[in-house]
């Protein structure tokens, strides 16, 4: 194998897991805002800071890769998705959080509270 095709797939193993990573902090930030737990909640939320930030700096393309993951069947995944590429793709992460907002509970309610947050101008505050 030569080393730009290692290189290549080395790449997209770390980006796979840097995603599989992101999909698991979302759902323990969800059980932990669930389990009113602001300690783990808000440690899981630096988790998700620093995944985010490694998938944008990623030589893949790892803001798409977090785009994608906005259409994931998990809305807690979708929902944490969205939130986070929202700059980067505010049209697709709406309409994801659009499709969020109708689900029941605190996650519903998290999805409309972030739309209104980018549709006010809030969110670059």
């Amino acid at each position: 194998m030569s080393d730009s095709l290692q290189t290549k797939n080395s790449t997209e193993v770390r980006l796979q897991r840097l995603l599989q990573r992101f999909a698991l902090a979302a759902k323990a930030h969800n059980s932990a805002m669930e389990a009113m737990d602001a300690e783990r909640a808000e440690a899981q939320g630096r988790m998700l800071a620093g995944l985010h930030e490694a998938l944008v700096c990623s030589e893949a393309d790892g803001v798409e890769k977090l785009l994608e993951l906005t259409e994931s069947s998990d809305p807690v995944v979708a929902g944490m998705a969205a939130v986070y590429s929202i700059r980067h793709d505010s049209r697709r992460a709406l309409a994801a959080l659009i499709k969020i907002a109708k689900e029941p509970g605190l996650l519903g309610y998290r999805a409309g509270m972030a739309i209104e947050r980018w549709e006010s101008g809030e969110w670059d505050k």
